[in-house]
């Protein structure tokens, strides 16, 4: 059996931003009586703005501090709307006015990293590690985008010394671990993570991909059904399912999976490959049986009546789907070969 091009996990199962906790809310940062304070227009971009002092009261100005504090707020509501250069800006302004905020450094870098920007976002995290050794979110932030394996997985285990409680650091250290190859490791890291978050969806998927790469299929499918209970229809998970049923022959299953991953996200084309080797599979089978002369049955979870010529085309389809979705891929002229002959074979 041709082995399915499956999706192990990539950047979409770090969690990013998920380490700022606090609820950001519309409030006043008082200093004597004069209040700096984010006004949330209707339809309007919030905006900082300084409150007089109430009558009777001392008309000290607030400190550079807290005009810092409230600009990390509103850069932080720009954030969470994923106006990322937005939120630059502001996160700027709270550094001309304390230059020495490692707040401000980490969120830049996130950021950045959110922006595709991976140097600036390194240089920020770095230099917000320099001002605070201890920032959490600039030791995940720098085992998001260091190129040295080690020193990722070191700035994750850093963090966790002091903050061991963090689900979503140990689920970024298992995420880590996986991709370096050190599956128990990455077990560990992730059952850890469950353990203190039973709902964290990352969690579970990257906990049954580990599994998956040990050969422990039921485990990792508990795993990836627990994932779908918590992000239904997640077509990451979906098709990882898939791969697992195809990989215990169980090809129904495997299309049925293949083709939910498909409906979540069409435009990924790692899904239409793996739905068309399956197609092919179950198409190969039936018609090798049918030469030898064999009785019908019932063979990989695929009905007697299953008209092979048919799978056969609609593993050409997706083949050829594959491919205009991923012209550049480096086996396109194999694919290619093999879509003429199936559709020759099928008729």
């Amino acid at each position: 059996m041709e082995t399915a091009a499956g999706k192990a996990p990539t950047e979409e199962c770090l969690q990013v931003s998920v380490l700022r906790r606090r609820k950001w809310v519309a409030k006043s940062l008082l200093s004597g009586a004069a209040a700096i304070v984010l006004v949330m227009g209707c339809g309007h971009a919030p905006e900082v703005r300084v409150a007089p002092a109430p009558e009777g009261e001392s008309g000290e100005i607030a400190s550079d501090v807290d005009f810092a504090q409230a600009y990390l707020d509103l850069g932080t509501r720009y954030y969470e709307a994923q106006r990322f250069a937005d939120a630059i800006e502001q996160f700027r302004f709270a550094l001309e006015l304390n230059p020495y905020s490692d707040e401000a450094h980490a969120l830049i870098g996130m950021s950045n990293y959110r922006l595709g920007k991976r140097e600036l976002a390194e240089r920020s995290f770095r230099r917000a590690l320099q001002l605070n050794p201890r920032n959490l979110l600039a030791q995940n932030g720098l085992a998001l985008v260091s190129n040295d394996e080690r020193e990722r997985a070191a700035a994750l285990e850093s963090a966790i010394t002091y903050n061991p409680d963090v689900p979503e650091l140990r689920n970024n250290l298992c995420f880590m671990y996986v991709q370096s190859g050190d599956v128990e490791r990455a077990i560990q890291e992730c059952e850890a993570s469950v353990r203190l978050d039973s709902a964290n969806a990352y969690s579970r998927y990257n906990l049954g991909y580990a599994y998956q790469r040990q050969g422990r299929f039921e485990e990792a499918l508990e795993q990836y059904r627990r994932a779908l209970e918590i992000r239904a229809e997640w077509a990451r998970v979906l098709n990882n399912i898939g791969l697992v049923h195809y990989y215990r022959s169980e090809l129904s299953n495997a299309v049925e999976y293949y083709r939910r991953a498909i409906a979540a996200e069409g435009s990924e084309a790692i899904y239409h490959y793996n739905l068309a080797l399956a197609y092919e599979a179950i198409g190969v089978r039936l018609a090798s049986a049918e030469l030898r002369g064999e009785p019908a049955r019932n063979v990989y979870g695929v009905a007697a009546d299953t008209d092979w010529r048919q799978m056969l085309r609609e593993a050409a389809s997706e083949y050829s789907t594959y491919l205009e979705l991923a012209p550049g891929v480096s086996d396109a002229q194999r694919i290619r070969a093999k879509v003429a002959e199936l559709r020759a074979r099928a008729g």
